[in-house]
């Protein structure tokens, strides 16, 4: 069998070894944050250490984060539990048409509350229209709009500047999922007029079960889950020490070279795209430059996704396939039917630091001779069936 290559980064990346060490050194802070004892003061310190540090990585002010279980909670918290203090001025949330499965499962909660949830088309490539989405938060009653950073299925980057002042302008919250960015691009919250901004460490070398929630100052916020004082009455259940601390480390790790990675994986991921579009049947999707430089997603018709997915599994090639967070590799992909292209499944590359050229010319050599191979076997499997179906006319 060939060497593994594993073309995962954007679900998620292999824990970093300054990840690695910082959690190990802080699973002896067994104790509670929450108790004044000696063990308790030790767990809150390496706590606050770490969110002093994660703060500053995003230029926000420590007490504006709030540590989670990873994105999903942190898109819930920062969406509910944005609406609920302000629930009284309107019943409307604002989100794109192809946000991440999180989003949608909130705005779903909050409509069995009563609240209306209105989706903002975006365009072939994604982008959201912001011309909608100015029109949707105008509308009195608009609480808060939900706009990703970057497309968590096919890359593409939203203006989420230009999103964000918009909001602001029309009194509107605005939250931000940024897991696909956090720690691959710059994310200063100091520069950019969002109210909540959610991130996970596993998307960019900490461990998995561990995210975060920037809620700037000022902005109320009701805590999900609830039942205690934690995380200053913002989300109840013992905090994550050792968890916390890896991610802090992780975060710093990525940002050192952060600029130089973006660099050489979008030198990857273009000439992959390149590739990708040679194979016959075989469409890339999302924004050709303004994307996210270490995803690429694609589509092929005419094969079987899930036999060509466990045979490039076979060959050592993990890949991101069917729709994100989703057991049903075969469905049509809802973020690519919602930028009007064919209801295809879609395989999704994330590149990482040890992804190098070699891989995914491999890859790529490997991918074409698997699709031809599958649909001379497809169209010979029509042919004989054919033998057996009766003349017409």
């Amino acid at each position: 069998m060939s060497t593994s290559v594993y073309l995962d980064h954007a679900s998620a990346v292999p824990l970093s070894e300054p990840a690695r060490r910082a959690l190990v050194a802080a699973l002896d802070a067994f104790g509670d944050p929450l108790h004044h004892h000696a063990e308790g003061r030790a767990a809150r310190r390496l706590l606050e250490e770490a969110r002093a540090q994660i703060a500053e990585a995003l230029g926000a002010q420590p007490d504006e984060i709030v540590f989670t279980s990873g994105g999903t909670e942190s898109v819930t918290l920062g969406i509910w539990g944005g609406v609920r203090p302000i629930r009284e001025l309107g019943d409307r949330v604002v989100a794109s048409a192809v946000e991440h499965p999180a989003v949608g499962g909130v705005l779903h909660t909050l409509e069995t509350d009563g609240l209306t949830s209105v989706l903002v088309p975006v365009d072939e490539h994604g982008e959201v229209d912001l011309d909608a989405l100015a029109a949707e938060v105008r509308k009195p009653g608009t609480l808060l709009a939900s706009i990703q950073h970057a497309n968590h299925e096919t890359g593409t980057l939203q203006p989420i500047a230009e999103a964000a002042r918009l909001c602001r302008e029309a009194g509107v919250l605005f939250h931000t999922d940024a897991c696909q960015t956090v720690g691959r691009l710059p994310v200063d919250v100091s520069a950019l007029p969002v109210d909540l901004l959610s991130l996970s460490a596993h998307k960019f070398g900490g461990p998995p079960g561990i995210g975060a929630l920037y809620v700037r100052r000022g902005v109320p916020l009701a805590a999900y889950p609830c039942g205690d004082d934690r995380e200053r009455r913002r989300r109840a259940g013992m905090e994550n020490v050792p968890g916390a601390a890896a991610m802090a480390a992780a975060l710093a790790a990525a940002l050192e070279d952060s600029g130089d990675q973006a660099a050489r994986q979008w030198g990857l991921t273009a000439r992959l795209r390149e590739r990708l579009a040679e194979i016959p049947g075989v469409a890339v999707h999302g924004h050709r430059t303004h994307r996210v430089p270490h995803l690429v997603c694609f589509s092929v018709v005419d094969v079987d996704v899930e036999v060509l997915a466990m045979a490039l599994d076979e060959r050592g090639f993990s890949i991101g396939v069917g729709s994100t967070c989703s057991g049903a590799p075969a469905e049509p992909s809802p973020v690519l039917e919602r930028m009007g292209l064919p209801g295809h499944p879609s395989f999704r590359v994330g590149v990482g630091r040890g992804t190098t050229e070699a891989d995914l010319e491999r890859f790529v050599d490997t991918l074409t001779a698997l699709v031809a191979d599958l649909r001379r076997i497809h169209h010979a499997s029509e042919g004989a069936m054919s033998r057996y179906l009766p003349e017409q006319g």
